[in-house]
């Protein structure tokens, strides 16, 4: 059980952290167009990273390497096979209609281990 929590809290800050920084660094490289490419970019490294992390820390050891690998991939393929592109991009003009805004991470120190506040 052990083992498990801590691979649960490692892998959700290891795939938030990249599901957070390839939609900010793809909106900069396409200068804010191509909105699937952010989503399911993110989704699919956020994801991958997520199981890469996950399941290795939980279960190494435990299961037998084949094992491990065979749920890696199926679990990671079950994650990222319904990918909400057509509901997020509606959300995504709804909130830039509403709010006038559309934020840019030019500035923005992406480091996960900065203690200093950031505008």
């Amino acid at each position: 059980m052990p083992r498990i929590v801590v691979a649960s809290i490692t892998a959700l800050f290891a795939g938030e952290f990249v599901n957070s920084f390839v939609p900010a660094k793809t909106k900069l490289f396409t200068a804010g167009q191509y909105l699937w490419t952010r989503t399911v970019g993110s989704t699919l490294c956020g994801e991958g990273m997520d199981t890469l992390v996950f399941y290795p820390v939980a279960f190494l050891g435990v299961w037998n390497h084949h094992l491990l690998l065979r749920v890696m991939v199926f679990n990671y393929i079950a994650k990222v096979w319904v990918l909400a592109t057509p509901l997020t991009y509606r959300i995504v003009a709804f909130l830039k209609r509403v709010e006038n805004e559309d934020c840019y991470d030019r500035d923005t120190n992406l480091t996960p281990f900065s203690l200093r506040a950031t505008r």
